[in-house]
């Protein structure tokens, strides 16, 4: 499960907080979760790895990368304060076909599945906490679907800044290179282009 927008999603921040707030019993299980730290090129998760969690980044920043079999790196999405980050389709346990790593030091609430089921019969709202939070993850999916197979490479770099402003400074270039599908230079020569690299 990722989620790269947070508008329009009840599950992430800051609609999740509101939810906590008038909900007593979630705010109080949310308080037992427990917080993880992770440094700068830690994973959070490996590919092959048995995905029996999600994770709420509290603060940090994560990217989410397949490695392809001629060992080619490519970043699916990256993940800032108050969003989730996972794989599948919580809370059914999958493998993982990526890797899940923290760009900087991070720190996460880590909810377990089993908890989520246990939550899921036990408290209603999370039921539809939990399908609104899929819905926002698979609209953003075809929208990137979208982006990959019917923009260029400068239109994909101007979708991914409007969209991803927030966290853009914090990304190092190479790794959204990656993430739009081209090489550094062709980045370099975007952003040139863009009037965003100083002569």
């Amino acid at each position: 499960m990722t989620t790269d927008s947070l508008h329009d999603c009840l599950a992430c921040a800051p609609q999740l907080l509101g939810q906590l707030e008038r909900q007593p019993l979630l705010a109080e299980r949310w308080q037992t979760l427990p917080r993880r730290d992770y440094a700068a090129g830690q994973p959070l998760l490996r590919a092959g790895q048995a995905v029996e969690q999600v994770w709420f980044i509290v603060r940090g920043l994560v990217r989410v990368a397949h490695l392809s079999a001629q060992g080619v790196e490519r970043n699916a999405a990256f993940h800032g304060e108050g969003s989730w980050v996972g794989w599948g389709t919580p809370p059914f346990a999958t493998t993982s076909p990526v890797d899940i790593l923290a760009l900087e030091p991070t720190q996460v609430l880590e909810l377990s599945y089993a908890n989520l089921r246990q939550w899921q019969t036990e408290l209603p709202l999370v039921q539809e906490l939990l399908s609104d939070g899929i819905r926002a993850v698979l609209a953003r999916s075809s929208q990137r679907e979208a982006e990959l197979l019917m923009l260029d490479a400068e239109a994909r770099y101007r979708a991914f800044l409007e969209q991803r402003g927030d966290l853009a400074a914090r990304i190092p270039l190479h790794h959204v290179a990656s993430y739009l599908g081209i090489t550094n230079v062709a980045l370099s020569r975007i952003r040139a282009r863009m009037g965003l690299v100083r002569r």
